[in-house]
């Protein structure tokens, strides 16, 4: 039950790990407006790359 409502875990599961995705896009653009090093949280950051002297794959 959330907000009083019934829901499948499996939505609930979904809809949490969306949340956290959005707040983690979120720090990450707060911390490279703030000059800050972003740490790779899914793998290398942008900045990561640039450290080793490699490009940043194209997406």
């Amino acid at each position: 039950v959330f907000f009083g409502r019934p829901m499948p875990n499996s939505i609930f599961l979904m809809t949490l790990i969306n949340h956290q995705n959005h707040h983690r896009g979120q720090m990450t653009v707060l911390m490279r407006q703030a000059g800050l090093t972003v740490p790779g949280v899914y793998g290398p950051a942008k900045e990561e790359w640039a450290t080793a002297g490699m490009e940043a794959p194209k997406m």
